[in-house]
């Protein structure tokens, strides 16, 4: 099953109710009409609120907020802060996979920090993750970030839209054109992207679809800031 969105005149502001919605009808391609190009399909790379919700169709961050904006684990199990506010630990889900098989790990959250955290990148959203001294992967399912001063408040960028993890090997494989060739843990995969005009999107299936099912996490878009 294939599902469409549109360039044309209606507001972002639509697209994660649609789509959301849409999944009552999985036989049929779903037409979504939307202001504005997307720019980029790499959540870290991405200023605009409408890349980052079509970019949710392919990724997941290691955690989330729920309806009543409240901290919610998604791929991460649980975390935990030093008593000086310098180092978040984080226990990861296991047996999740990345949608080309790639484990998803702590060598893997390890690769996405590392990267989103270096200013040789020159990535529009580097300034949330700037404060990371270091990031270790202490066993493959704990995550050590280390911070370069304390901020009480970097759970919520662990748990902003930016923060998605995307597969280390296609990381590897497309480097900077990743923003073209999105590959993560979320439900769908890229079918078809026509800057000017569409993206279609589609659902995993089979048995890799039941390792990335783990997560309980099946919305095909919603907003990021």
């Amino acid at each position: 099953m294939a599902r469409a969105v549109h360039r044309s005149g209606l507001v972002a502001l639509g697209i994660a109710t649609a789509l959301m919605a849409s999944c009552a009808f999985a036989a049929k391609d779903v037409v979504v009409a939307v202001g504005s190009n997307f720019t980029t399909l790499d959540p870290y790379d991405a200023n605009d609120t409408l890349s980052q919700a079509i970019a949710k169709s392919f990724y997941q961050g290691l955690f989330g907020l729920d309806k009543e904006m409240k901290l919610k684990n998604v791929l991460a199990e649980s975390y935990t802060v030093s008593d000086d506010g310098l180092t978040y630990t984080v226990k990861l889900r296991e047996g999740i996979k990345f949608q080309d098989g790639t484990d998803f790990n702590a060598a893997a959250v390890k690769a996405n920090l590392d990267r989103a955290s270096d200013p040789a990148n020159h990535l529009k959203r580097y300034n949330l993750y700037k404060n990371i001294a270091k990031t270790e992967a202490i066993d493959p399912t704990t995550v050590k970030i280390t911070l370069k001063q304390p901020f009480s408040a970097f759970i919520n960028i662990l748990a902003h839209p930016a923060t998605a993890m995307i597969s280390p090997a296609a990381l590897e494989k497309y480097g900077k054109e990743i923003g073209f060739h999105p590959v993560g843990t979320g439900p769908y995969e890229l079918d078809t992207w026509n800057q000017t005009d569409f993206v279609k999107v589609k659902k995993i299936r089979g048995l890799l679809a039941a390792r990335i099912a783990q997560t309980g996490q099946h919305n095909l878009a919603s907003g990021g800031g």
